[in-house]
């Protein structure tokens, strides 16, 4: 896709070239460095003779440049769980966001709305994060309406206890946020590609620009009724060049070049009557990452759908009615269960809990594209499936969401090694997703004490070193009792987003059978972690330091003579805004 044909604000076409509008712009990402955004580094030329020696006999100079890269690699122990399992707190928002969302409008200079506005009573929590294709910003959606962009500190000027992070970038929506996306071939050096994508309600489809938070254009959805219809799930393609919208049994297309009115229409069922095809409210959209043009939609109405984009049409559908723990039960899930909870021992014995789905809320394919992992709300489990063979799942990760409605995201790191998640609980649970198809694998690898509220998202920054987590819930400023809280319970068959997020009940009661009364807690926080490991170089594929690759009685981590520190870290492998060095030592 030719990114001249992305469209732009007005400022950015004044603007002309890309320096000048970089300079004219006020940008949420201004203290970047492109070396730190890069997830693969490739190595610079001059280096000594036997390097490059090496480099020219096996296959020539270029080749190897070009098949040398990189990676950070994290590690996790158990034997380190005193520790956080080597994880590292690092920038965090503090408590600037702990206020209701009619006082978080009137410090953005909206008067008088707090007292029209159904929600502004509620809890000012943060819904969802994302990181941007080149790791340089967050993107986050709160309880007010807005969308927030945080620039990435730089770790080399600044510290974790000096600098809160701050929004760089402030954007207004009209309505509540249902979704919202990044484009995917966004670069901090070409303003012309930061943009973000949102949807809420009664409104359009707005294409926003991440610098200066204009408008750029809007695509809108309307019903046979021809009106405004906000979708519930939003997915640019791999490339940038369409836009897919999901609503209640429907999938709408448009051509990310043609705002407006246009777009197709793919219906997900052949009439509202008909038991074929994936009825309910499209939650979630998600594309294979192999480019083969397979994407996944969740439905509220515990479904998700495998679609071909090329012909448009269904290709099959994954359900999962679940069982209770039993010999049927995958000894992955048991293993999880036990390290977690020890399956629950309480007063009235065994409670064996069912892993049936819940209505889908997201959806992510595994980098090979081979497995999908869903997550859904009233469940605790994040499930594997074999989308290539057997269609069936896998295995379960287990997460403590069985009382919630609220959406609680996962990601998958960069390497496809593991699963981040938070909880219900507070807490950061991180999974391996090696050997998917060894049901004897001890997939918990750590859990910690995140936030005292619960982790709506866990999120690994592109370069695999930083994890970035979000917090809060909806909440009132009111004192709830038990006869107020029965009555607004959310029940799972609700097939709506806006009740998708409500929680009525203050109490929670995780896994562990310990009540956590977090209603008089409030924390609406994000907050980066620094995570235990080491870059690592690769060459023609094989890491170097392997027997045959590099590997002397003291192994050089680097390929490149003269290229690393003293203590043998690579000089320009940390990324920008991580924890101080001192800090990652601690973890590692």
């Amino acid at each position: 896709m030719d990114l001249d044909e992305i469209p732009q604000s007005s400022a950015l076409k004044e603007a002309g070239d890309t320096e000048q509008a970089a300079s004219a712009a006020t940008a949420p990402v201004h203290s970047i460095h492109d070396s730190a955004s890069d997830t693969h580094s490739t190595p610079q030329q001059g280096q000594d003779s036997c390097t490059q020696m090496q480099a020219e006999s096996s296959g020539g100079w270029e080749d190897w440049q070009s098949g040398t890269y990189h990676l950070f690699e994290c590690r996790f122990d158990l034997s380190t769980r005193e520790n956080d399992n080597g994880i590292v707190k690092s920038y965090t928002t503090g408590e600037a966001f702990n206020s209701t969302v009619g006082q978080s409008r009137l410090q953005m200079g909206i008067r008088g709305d707090d007292q029209k506005m159904t929600n502004g009573r509620e809890n000012n929590f943060f819904k969802a994060l994302k990181w941007s294709p080149d790791g340089t910003c967050l993107l986050s959606s709160s309880n007010d309406n807005f969308l927030r962009i945080f620039a990435l500190p730089d770790a080399t000027t600044t510290t974790p206890e000096d600098t809160p992070l701050s929004a760089g970038c402030v954007i207004k929506e009209g309505e509540v946020v249902y979704d919202m996306c990044w484009y995917p071939g966004m670069n901090s050096a070409d303003p012309a590609t930061c943009c973000v994508l949102s949807s809420s309600r009664d409104h359009p489809i707005h294409l926003w620009d991440a610098y200066s938070g204009e408008l750029r254009c809007s695509y809108t959805v309307t019903d046979h009724c021809d009106v405004n219809v906000a979708p519930t799930a939003l997915c640019f393609n791999l490339d940038g060049s369409k836009i897919y919208c999901g609503s209640n049994n429907m999938i709408e297309i448009f051509d990310t070049t043609r705002p407006g009115r246009d777009s197709l229409k793919r219906p997900t069922v052949p009439t509202r009557k008909s038991r074929k095809g994936q009825k309910g409210v499209i939650s979630c959209l998600a594309f294979n990452p192999d480019h083969s043009d397979l994407y996944a939609a969740g439905s509220y109405l515990k479904t998700i759908g495998l679609y071909d984009a090329r012909a448009d049409e269904l290709l099959m559908l994954l359900r999962d009615r679940g069982s209770p723990f039993s010999s049927s039960t995958s000894n992955a899930t048991k293993t999880t269960t036990t390290i977690t909870t020890n399956n629950k021992e309480t007063e009235t014995g065994t409670r064996r809990q069912k892993t049936d789905m819940g209505g889908v809320t997201q959806l992510q394919f595994s980098h090979d594209g081979q497995y999908l992992y869903s997550a859904s709300r009233q469940d605790s489990w994040i499930r594997c499936w074999d989308i290539r063979n057997t269609a069936q799942v896998l295995y379960r990760l287990e997460r403590p969401g069985e009382v919630t409605n609220q959406r609680i995201g996962f990601d998958v790191s960069y390497d496809g090694r593991w699963l981040s998640t938070g909880d219900m609980n507070g807490d950061i649970s991180v999974f391996d997703l090696s050997c998917p198809q060894d049901p004897q694998v001890e997939r918990l690898k750590a859990r910690i004490r995140g936030h005292d509220d619960v982790v709506s998202a866990a999120m690994f920054h592109p370069s695999g070193a930083i994890l970035a987590t979000c917090s809060g819930q909806r909440k009132y400023d009111l004192a709830l009792d038990s006869s107020s809280s029965s009555g607004s319970d959310s029940s799972d068959s609700s097939d709506s987003e806006d009740d998708g997020e409500k929680m009525g009940n203050g109490v929670f009661k995780g896994l562990s059978g310990a009540s956590k009364a977090v209603v008089n807690v409030v924390e609406n926080s994000v907050r980066l972690w620094s995570l235990p490991g080491e870059s690592v170089w690769y060459v023609n594929g094989q890491r170097w330091g392997e027997s045959g690759m590099g590997a002397t009685d003291t192994a050089d981590p680097s390929p490149l003579a003269g290229s690393s520190d003293v203590d043998g870290t690579q000089k320009d492998s940390t990324p920008v805004g991580a924890a101080p060095v001192e800090a990652q030592d601690q973890g590692t």
